[in-house]
């Protein structure tokens, strides 16, 4: 498995799977790729290619029905949407959950006007992560009108991601302090990530994760080491549905 970079899920020898700034022309992803498919994972076309984060020339990003002209993110977009997240332009629709023409959904450098997200968002409100403001309510899953959802410099009080949150709950990813629990850039060993059906002992994120933590966020159990990015050899990957005694260093 020296050639192969995480992931886990149906993977072949010359997949590497990730989505971040792979070398080698190698794409990434890991669900039910073949060979001449590069990465995301769920019902990809032969000749798009996915993930978000700086791709190339007309490289597409996701991976849920999409179509070869569309880039996108990857639920119930249409034809002309580009969804994603990383370097768009004002133009360009991103994140990809029931999006209209004149929403811009994303979470880099958005405007006053822009909206973010794209999860029942309503039509005052501001999601997305970077840089917002007190009363901007960010994420976009399930959020009340005080809550702020989002993952950059929160305060104390603040929550954030935006799924099942509990009022004491701090979830976000960037710079958060030992007590709060987050997502997944630089957090330390004593920090949860995440939030998505987290429990006491289950860190996730997928960022310089340390050997002995648990990444992602998806249904993980309590020996399942799920990440993608910068992963170690006895760190498992892809944070989907994977039952503890699966090794991925096992694989070919």
């Amino acid at each position: 498995m020296d050639n192969v970079r995480h992931d886990g899920v149906n993977e072949t020898d010359t997949v590497r799977h990730d989505g971040v700034n792979e070398t080698d022309g190698v794409f990434h992803d890991g669900v039910n790729e073949t060979d001449g498919v590069f990465y995301d994972g769920v019902n990809e076309t032969d000749g798009v290619r996915y993930d978000g984060v700086n791709e190339t020339d007309g490289v597409f990003h996701d991976g849920v029905n999409e179509t070869d002209s569309v880039r996108h993110d990857g639920v119930n977009e249409t034809h002309n949407g580009r969804h994603d997240g990383v370097n768009e332009t004002d133009n360009v629709r991103h994140d990809g959950v029931n999006e209209t023409d004149n929403v811009l959904h994303d979470g880099v450098n958005e405007t006053d006007s822009v909206r973010h997200d794209g999860v029942n968002e309503t039509h005052n409100v501001r999601h997305d992560g970077v840089n917002e403001t007190d009363n901007v309510r960010h994420d976009g899953v399930n959020e009340t009108d005080n809550v702020l959802h989002d993952g950059v410099n929160e305060t104390d009080n603040v929550r954030h991601d935006g799924v099942n949150e509990t009022d004491n709950v701090l979830h976000d990813g960037v710079n958060e302090t030992d007590d709060v629990r987050y997502d997944g850039v630089n957090e330390t060993d004593d920090v949860r990530y995440d939030g998505v059906n987290e429990t006491d002992d289950v860190r996730h994120d997928g960022v310089n994760e340390t050997d002995n933590v648990r990444h992602d966020g998806v249904n993980e159990t309590d020996n399942v080491l799920h990440d993608w990015v910068n992963e170690t050899d006895n760190v498992r990957h892809n944070g989907v549905n994977k039952m503890a005694i699966i090794e991925l260093l096992s694989l070919p």
